[in-house]
C-alpha cells in the first residue's frame, strides 16, 4: 500500500527543485548583466568597501571565533580518532565473541 503522504513529499521536492532552478537561472542573469557594466561593478566595490570598513571589528571578531571553533572541533575529532584507534587495537587482540 502506498503511503498517503508520499505524493505530498514528491510534489514538495519537485516544487523545491523548480524554485531552486529558477532562482539560480535568475541569479546568473543578474550577475551577467551587472558584470557587463563597469560602473555598477565599481559602485558595488565602493559599497562593499564602505560596509567592510564600517563593520571591520565585527568581521574580525567573527573570523577569530570561527578559527577558535574550528580548532576546537579538530582537536575533538583528533581525540575521537585516537580513542577509536585504541579501541580497535584492544579488540584486535581479543577473540571474536559473535561466533
Amino acid at each position: 500500500m502506498v503511503h498517503p503522504f508520499k505524493g505530498d513529499v514528491l510534489a514538495k521536492g519537485i516544487t523545491t527543485g523548480v524554485a531552486v532552478s529558477t532562482i539560480n537561472h535568475a541569479g546568473r542573469s543578474v550577475v551577467s548583466i551587472i558584470a557587463r557594466h563597469p560602473l555598477i561593478v565599481f559602485g558595488f566595490g565602493i559599497a562593499a568597501g564602505y560596509f567592510i570598513g564600517k563593520y571591520r571589528k565585527e568581521i574580525i571578531a567573527m573570523a577569530e571565533r570561527s578559527v577558535d571553533k574550528s580548532k576546537s572541533f579538530l582537536l575533538h575529532q583528533k581525540e575521537n580518532l585516537i580513542d577509536l584507534v585504541e579501541e580497535s587495537r584492544e579488540n584486535a587482540g581479543e577473540p571474536d565473541e559473535s561466533k
